[in-house]
């Protein structure tokens, strides 16, 4: 086991291999940065099982994360810290050790498993795929991250990074982050990307039943406004009463000599 300074995420999951910039305001946080980047050792990343709590005890925090390095630290006018971070590899938590400034922890190391080799590589082509077609959906994922991924070799490494770009939250992207086989990690996230393309395919068909409803209703509003106009060129009334027509009967009602009567019927 080894020791590190360890630090609580809120709502975030950081996977090995996984570049994430953090904004840092708690102090105890703070402290186990500028420890981590003193001393030029990783740092433990996990997340909170609440993120409304402010302080989190030990038993309040996830006890698998992963170990990341302290590539920059900017102390923002405000008094918080921009860090970024890079994730190295998962590490679970086997003790607390206290310290009065943050919290630090010794950690095993976690690897992954690979059962069966030919099982594998047919979930690495299915990932690749429905990952593909998730970002043909998702315009969140990058283009770049896209190419990378086609480059990607190690099958533990290609889940982790597809898993750090889906829209998951925190307890689930946890969940994941804590299989060590990795046909089994695959299987989670074939899960999660399904869902989300089902999401996405039932979006799609709710904003197209949308302007379809739309269209008709301002169709029906124009047809609406063009009767008007036709109505005023022959002479009807905004409730289409034939404004002449009426006339004519008005006329026929009344006791006029019948010279009078013929002139009108006539003109």
């Amino acid at each position: 086991t080894s020791l590190y300074p360890l630090m609580s995420l809120r709502d975030i999951v950081v996977f090995p291999h996984m570049v994430a910039p953090l904004v840092v305001g708690r102090t105890n946080s703070i402290h186990a940065l500028e420890d981590a980047m003193e001393k030029r050792t990783e740092i433990l990343l996990v997340a909170q099982q609440d993120s409304k709590v402010d302080d989190p005890e030990e038993s309040e925090v996830y006890t698998v994360g992963t170990l990341a390095v302290v590539m920059q630290l900017l102390r923002l006018p405000d008094g918080t810290i921009k860090a970024l971070v890079e994730g190295k590899r998962k590490a679970e938590v086997v003790s607390f050790v206290p310290h009065e400034k943050f919290m630090q922890a010794e950690v095993r190391f976690r690897e992954d498993t690979e059962d069966d080799i030919k099982g594998v590589e047919v979930y690495v082509r299915k990932l690749r795929d429905q990952f593909e077609a998730f970002a043909d959906v998702n315009r969140k994922v990058p283009r770049e991250v896209l190419k990378s991924v086609k480059k990607i070799e190690g099958n533990g490494k290609l889940v982790d990074v597809i898993s750090a770009h889906l829209p998951l939250n925190a307890k689930d992207k946890q969940a994941i982050l804590e299989i060590d086989s990795v046909p089994q990690r695959i299987e989670k996230v074939l899960e999660a990307i399904s869902r989300e393309l089902e999401l996405a395919e039932l979006e799609k068909d709710i904003n197209a039943r949308v302007k379809k409803r739309m269209g008709k209703t301002q169709r029906n509003y124009f047809l609406g406004e063009k009767v008007k106009v036709i109505q005023n060129e022959i002479g009807q009334n905004e409730e289409g009463v034939d404004e002449i027509g009426e006339l004519e009967q008005s006329l026929k009602k009344k006791e006029l000599p019948a010279v009078a009567r013929a002139k009108g019927e006539k003109e």
